[in-house]
């Protein structure tokens, strides 16, 4: 119950404008509901022009912005090969893979995997997750800040300046942040949300609590560090001026479940970050706190248009500081008039603004986590918002039916005009010097391993502590006297892949004594190997820190998989329970008792389907069982042929299987040649090395299977049946490696590896 010190005008509970009392007639209610759809309409067109630069051809940000939507790429591989909820990106670190998804928040990468499954190329994908967010940006503050002021012109002058904010533009032209630009877009829901439940105590708006909190650790978890408190602190101060302290245990409640419902994220990824290198990049040089904080005289820019290159983008702009300053100056004298809940958005405002001097070292140095933001600006939204609110306030007397007062729309529509220029003047592309030209089809696996020679940051930022070398290296060739070689090993009589999947390998081992094996991905805690079901001792080994583990003599099956170790699966049965108390909430029934046994049951449920989701079913790949022994302690293990019936000028597909007991001596290439059935002729070939070049045989470690996929284009093969023979050669010789022991050799060291049907396949 609100006190008689505090109204509910002055909190803004009635969220209509224009007083919902009992005798509010029909007509009334249309026309604000009206002004409502108006509202959204321009938003909305609004939005639509300020984005038509984004859609030009190319990427805003060949960094950032390149890197939303490799993950998006990533994002797809994984639930090509049946994994819905991937720890690690399986293409990175030129197919060693690494741990993207367990540190970097995924939800913009699976908004944007729902519009590339919609038809949308990857780069549009991204680029419509941007799009969206600015849209949800403006609206959000409309509803937000209609709510607050009571008055639906000043709420649609509020959102326009919210649109309008340079920093959220910046955010999505110049550095191609998406996943950023979903927290400005969550940030005034989360508000409004929570402002809806603490007042009118409904179950709907305690839900959307708990999901908004959820979404902004899963779309931006660093300035969720600040998003999320921003929102309990209004809480805080709604309890305050209220002395309402139950609704405050509410809203709190909400908000715990929120944080539950995104444990299975944020809890692994700020518990485990130790395991890899990320602090240190995080923490130092010009990634730093100490690096990105400023003076007064460099908070702002000094240009009156809104910079976004140079070295002034990263100031703040200056017309939002006037309209800043006219805000809290038409506060000041119209404070009577106005909800007194203002005054939290002057000082927030003032508080992310200091945040951003050098003075604040101390907070950035001592607090713990905040330093996860690494640059100060990253709190700009807050401002920025803060500002469209108090700008709005400005014009919450307006009163649209009054011919008399016509001056003050139009004063309004003219300042927006001059904001819009003011913000969009340098938007343009050409404006834009890191602006790339990058197409749709340079989305290629080759062409995000190129960048990666040559320091990739979505490579290098999750780099495990087990690489002792740069992320870089893992591309370069080993040199013969590398003191890090390890010595061979005395390999097993069979080996033979039954299943596999980037993250779940089945293998029957025959073996007369104890050896090693290695995948060719880096240990990770929850990787587990067991023999015949009995689990043995996994470890970090080699240069690459690669999944190791000791195997006994014998035969067996070996099983490898990455599951969850305790940290994970403790943060995994904390967001199932809570997505169970959630979807119990929703339910309009009130005992205690039913609530508690509902929301047993449906954690199970949910249980069993993630179990079910992550069982032998997700296997992508069954190979087929071939054996080719090669010299150097080389050997083909299995094959993965989808079809053995091609159509010509199509190109024909597989996986190779390799596995070896020494780390060859050089690095060898792999000769593929379609060929006649008699050996005649040779009608295609292809000749690589493994992993199209990035992964040469000399960053191989004894005792690791390697898999990887390779295709041999048709082109210009005509219809008939084929023989397929491959081998290896000596590329500084040229001499074929001695095949050993194959079903069928060839003459000149070749293997034949399968036979096909080449078929025309035209209409």
């Amino acid at each position: 119950m609100l006190t008689d010190r505090v109204s509910t005008y002055h909190l803004g509970a009635n969220p209509s404008g224009v007083g919902r009392d009992r005798k509010a007639t029909l007509r009334s209610w249309f026309l604000v509901k009206w002004f409502d759809l108006l509202a959204l309409l321009f938003l909305t067109s609004a939005t639509a022009a300020i984005l038509i630069p984004l859609w030009s051809p190319g990427v805003p940000n060949p960094g950032d912005f390149l890197m939303s939507v490799h993950r998006i790429y990533e994002l797809e591989k994984a639930w090509e090969n049946g994994i819905f909820y991937p720890r690690f990106g399986l293409d990175l670190n030129f197919g060693y893979t690494a741990p993207l998804f367990q540190y970097y928040p995924p939800l913009a990468s699976y908004i944007g995997l729902t519009f590339y499954r919609f038809g949308l190329g990857f780069i549009a994908a991204a680029k419509a997750v941007a799009s969206v967010s600015l849209l949800f940006a403006g609206w959000g503050a409309y509803v937000y800040a209609r709510t607050l002021l009571r008055q639906r012109f000043a709420a649609a002058i509020a959102a326009f300046t919210y649109l309008l904010s340079p920093y959220l533009l910046m955010v999505i032209y110049e550095r191609g942040a998406v996943s950023e630009s979903l927290t400005w877009a969550i940030l005034p829901w989360l508000v409004w949300t929570t402002h809806r439940y603490f007042l009118t105590r409904r179950r709907a708006f305690g839900l959307a609590v708990a999901a908004l909190v959820a979404l902004t650790m899963l779309g931006h978890n660093a300035t969720a560090l600040f998003v999320a408190p921003l929102a309990a602190l209004y809480a805080a101060v709604l309890a305050a001026m209220t002395r309402d302290s139950r609704a405050l245990l509410r809203v709190a409640g909400a908000f715990l479940l929120g944080a539950g419902l995104s444990a299975f994220y944020w809890a692994p990824a700020l518990l485990e970050m130790n395991l890899t290198k990320s602090t240190e990049f995080m923490f130092s040089g010009g990634t730093s706190v100490e690096a990105n904080v400023k003076t007064l005289a460099t908070f702002a820019q000094t240009s009156p248009v809104a910079l976004y290159a140079g070295p002034e983008r990263f100031r703040f702009a200056l017309w939002p500081l006037l309209a800043a300053a006219a805000g809290v100056i038409g506060l000041v004298v119209a404070r009577r008039r106005r909800p007194p809940l203002l005054w939290f958005w002057v000082g927030a405002l003032s508080v992310t603004a200091l945040l951003q001097l050098d003075l604040s070292l101390p907070f950035w140095q001592h607090v713990p986590f905040v330093r996860f933001i690494q640059f100060p600006w990253r709190l700009y939204g807050i401002i920025a918002f803060s500002i469209a609110i108090l700008f709005g306030a400005l014009f919450a007397d307006v009163r649209l039916t009054r011919g008399r007062s016509l001056w003050q729309p139009l004063a309004a529509t003219g300042l927006l005009a001059l904001f819009a220029w003011l913000s969009l003047s340098n938007l343009h592309p050409d404006k834009l010097p890191i602006w790339e030209a990058f197409a749709e089809e340079n989305i290629t696996q080759r062409a995000m391993w190129e960048r990666g020679q040559i320091g990739y940051p979505l490579f290098g930022d999750y780099t495990l502590r087990t690489l002792s070398i740069d992320d870089r290296g893992l591309a370069l060739s080993r040199p013969v006297e590398d003191p890090m070689r390890l010595p061979p090993i005395v390999a097993p009589e069979k080996l033979e892949v039954r299943a596999e999947n980037p993250v779940r390998y089945v293998l029957d081992v025959t073996a007369a004594h104890p050896w090693t094996l290695r995948l060719h991905r880096p240990y990770f805690p929850g990787w587990q190997v067991t023999v015949d079901g009995a689990p043995v001792n996994v470890n970090a080994g080699g240069v690459g820190g690669l999944v190791s583990a000791e195997l006994p003599a014998g035969a067996y099956r070996v099983v490898a998989a990455l599951g969850d170790n305790a940290v994970r699966r403790s943060a995994n049965t904390i967001s199932i329970v809570a997505l169970a108390i959630w979807c119990v909430w929703l339910l309009p029934w009130r005992r205690w008792w039913l609530d508690v046994g509902l929301v047993v049951m449906l954690s199970f449920a949910i249980g069993a389907f993630i179990t079910y989701l992550q069982t032998d079913g997700r296997f992508a790949r069954y190979p087929l069982t071939t054996q080719a022994t090669f010299a150097e302690g080389l050997r083909l293990v299995g094959l993965d042929l989808p079809t053995t019936t091609v159509c010509a000028d199509d190109a024909l597909t597989m996986r190779l299987y390799w596995f070896t007991d020494r780390t060859p001596r050089t690095d060898f290439k792999i000769f593929l040649h379609v060929t006649t059935l008699d050996d005649a002729a040779k009608v295609a070939q292809v000749d690589t090395m493994p992993f199209d070049s990035f992964n040469p045989m000399t960053r191989w470690e004894p005792g690791e299977l390697v898999d990887f996929p390779q295709a041999i284009p048709l082109t210009g093969v005509t219809p008939g049946r084929y023989r397929v023979l491959f081998g290896l050669y000596d590329q500084e010789t040229g001499q074929n490696l001695r095949v050993e022991n194959a079903t069928f050799i060839l003459p000149g060291d070749r293997a034949q590896l399968t036979e096909i049907d080449v078929v025309d396949c035209t209409p």
